[in-house]
């Protein structure tokens, strides 16, 4: 099939990645990464962070298997990002979208796998909902980045510790810890669009508590026709340390937001014959606590009890039959509620010096209900009320089989209601050459997903017969250090296939089918380094190729390549520069009034400049879409043209 071309892009991708090469090159001599992997020599804690998210047992990003990156508070504040997504999207493997800006639903694909195959936790708490038409995948355009420490995410099918939802990775994203004496921070931004932001911060740790506390509201303007987001947003995270071996830690989060865009299918502000919005009202909270209890040196138990709730009303006009589909969605509305009670006991045995064992048990309680319309002819109903518990015992091993070599085995068995149980094995190992400063890593294991309840229960298209998608990944990587530890090369490659996915079947009747099988391989080229304080800067690349087995059907909204780079030059101690650049390579997309497309690469730049004129003042200026690249990651919805915005933040 011919496909059209949308917004020529007179720079190809090729020119681009020449260009980032040769740039890297320039730099890498004197320039670091932000990624928190590598970092000067005389600060140890930075150099080899502890991540909670790639295994049951905390663990040194240095001897973790996974392939895991770490966002941490410093990239944060240097990109002023005001959403997840924005950090996500430099994440390598990582390819982000959403149609236009932040109206639509933001959706992230860990290595070309789909956005529901992705667990999304808070501290721990998940937070996917299998209510939506989306397969239960994570909307990332709900959540900014208010109260947030650093983001973990791993890279591998992680079902052996998490069980359904983590075919191709996790993402956990960590709120602040009070520390130290009580400080408040207002803040305020706003920019083009009639972009602003509000937001309040107060935090401290007085003797055996901590607190922090956020609380903010954003309202980004109309950047594309159409498209609307505000909300506001609560956050609180509170510590209590009764005694050196005694800790409890409690997160809570609310927002509510209030959207709108035109529906994803309907060719956009460009193309759609229908000028009406899809409009979204969602409520979102969430209760997580933790107990850690150390009773003896060679045993801990910690106690974790997660709540999610999720309601959101939904109307959409539909979208004109066209070039794809004759016949068009009809208007349609719902309004779903989703609330899931996780109550998770996790043992840690320090066995021997170089044996660590971790038994843990998982009881997931998940209860989704809905009632809506489908307005055809006929008016339809699309109501359903579903629930299903999961109990799931796990075990993983950490064996220090030599000073420098670790191999990690895990198991879970998890035994969901209606399904038969699941078993879910990981294997890792990672080696170290001294040397040569080299690590080695190996990664192997399996994930599964449950259909989610739109899929199994949807009157129009659902499927209670559905069986749980699967998946199988190998991954290897090497990770080379040069200049003690200044400049760090890692390269990844990796191979996964899914199976049994869900698909519609257009009929008669349509309905939710098992019957893609997919592999997708490739790899990630990264590369961080810093040999001067003032200046560091990272670069990646990623190819994903994905294959539709039986089929010559390409994945949509996924390219093959992309990549960029970051660089954050500090030439004082009271001010500092950050560039972002993100390099995306052709990308497939379908629309009802277009039919198929190819849509072209692009390449955006982002400048974000921070002041500190006095220690209680910070004043910062971003500037997105620098040189106001036109582009469209789906068919018909150009994303917003340059975008400054400008704010000040105060201490006290």
């Amino acid at each position: 099939m011919t496909a059209l071309t949308i917004n020529p892009f007179k720079k190809t991708l090729s020119k681009n990645f020449i260009l980032f090469v040769v740039f890297t090159g320039l730099w890498v001599a004197g320039t670091r990464g932000s990624y928190s992997q590598v970092v000067s020599p005389d600060n140890e804690e930075a150099l080899d962070p502890v991540v909670v998210t790639g295994t049951a047992y905390p663990t040194t990003l240095g001897r973790s298997t996974a392939s895991v990156t770490v966002i941490t508070r410093e990239e944060i504040e240097a990109r002023r990002a005001d959403t997840v997504s924005e950090l996500l999207q430099r994440v390598p493997g990582l390819y982000v979208d959403q149609p236009a800006s932040r109206g639509g639903v933001t959706s992230v694909y860990i290595r070309g796998g789909d956005p529901n195959f992705t667990l999304v936790l808070i501290d721990g708490v998940k937070v996917n909902d299998p209510t939506n038409s989306r397969g239960g995948s994570f909307d990332f355009s709900t959540l900014s980045t208010d109260n947030i420490e650093r983001i973990e995410v791993v890279r591998d099918p992680m079902s052996s510790i998490y069980g359904s939802d983590a075919l191709s990775g996790v993402i956990n994203i960590i709120t602040k810890k009070g520390k130290g004496k009580t400080r408040i921070s207002p803040e305020f931004s706003g920019g083009r669009y009639g972009q602003y932001r509000f937001l309040a911060g107060m935090s401290g740790s007085p003797d055996i508590l901590s607190y922090s506390f956020t609380g903010s509201y954003i309202d980004e303007g109309e950047q594309v026709e159409g498209s609307k987001f505000k909300s506001p947003t609560f956050n609180a995270n509170l510590g209590l340390f009764s005694t050196d071996t005694v800790e409890i830690n409690s997160t809570l989060r609310y927002s509510h937001i209030d959207s709108s865009s035109f529906p994803d299918d309907s060719g956009g502000p460009e193309f759609a014959v229908i000028r009406s919005v899809d409009e979204r009202n969602i409520d979102q909270f969430l209760l997580g606590i933790k107990l850690v209890h150390v009773p003896f040196e060679w045993w801990d138990y910690e106690v974790k009890f997660g709540f999610y709730y999720n309601k959101e009303k939904f109307s959409s006009p539909g979208v004109a039959p066209g070039i794809r589909d004759p016949l068009g969605i009809p208007p349609n509305e719902s309004d779903t509620k989703f609330s899931r009670y996780d109550v998770n006991l996790i043992n840690r045995f320090s066995l021997y010096d170089t044996l660590d064992l971790v038994a843990g048990f998982e009881t997931e309680i998940d209860d989704g209900s809905g009632s809506g319309t489908l307005f055809g002819e006929i008016p339809v109903s699309t109501g359903f009320d579903l629930n299903r518990y999961i109990l799931s015992p796990y075990l993983e091993l950490h064996w220090a089989m030599l000073e420098d070599l670790t191999l990690v085995l895990g198991s879970r068995v998890d035994f969901p209601k209606d399904f038969d149980s699941e078993f879910s094995p990981r294997v890792g190992v990672s080696y170290k050459i001294k040397a040569t400063d080299t690590i080695l890593r190996a990664n192997w294991g399996e994930g599964f997903k449950l259909p989610s309840f739109f899929a199994l229960s949807n009157p129009i298209v659902g499927n209670p017969g559905l069986d749980p998608e699967k998946s199988r990944s190998i991954d290897l990587g090497i990770n080379q250090f040069i200049w003690d530890g200044r400049v760090e090369a890692l390269l990844n490659f990796y191979y996964s296939e899914y199976q049994n996915l869900i698909d519609f079947d257009e009929g008669p009747p349509p309905r939710l089918v098992n019957r893609s099988r997919v592999t997708i391989k490739g790899f990630e080229f990264i590369i961080e380094a810093e040999s001067w304080k003032k200046l560091k800067l990272n670069g990646n690349l990623t190819y994903a190729a994905s294959d539709i087995k039986g089929t010559n059907e390409v994945l949509r909204n996924r390219p093959r390549w992309w990549g960029g780079f970051s660089i954050l030059f500090r030439p004082t101690r009271v001010f500092d520069i950050n560039i972002d650049a993100l390099f995306v390579g052709k990308v497939f997309d379908s629309s009802i009034p277009t039919g198929d497309v190819t849509l072209d690469s692009y390449s955006v730049f982002d400048l974000a400049a921070t002041w500190n004129p006095h220690k209680k003042m910070r004043i910062f200026l971003a500037v997105d879409n620098l040189f106001n690249e036109r582009y469209e990651q789906f068919v018909g919805f150009p994303a917003p043209g340059i975008s400054p915005r400008a704010g000040v933040k105060l201490t006290f």
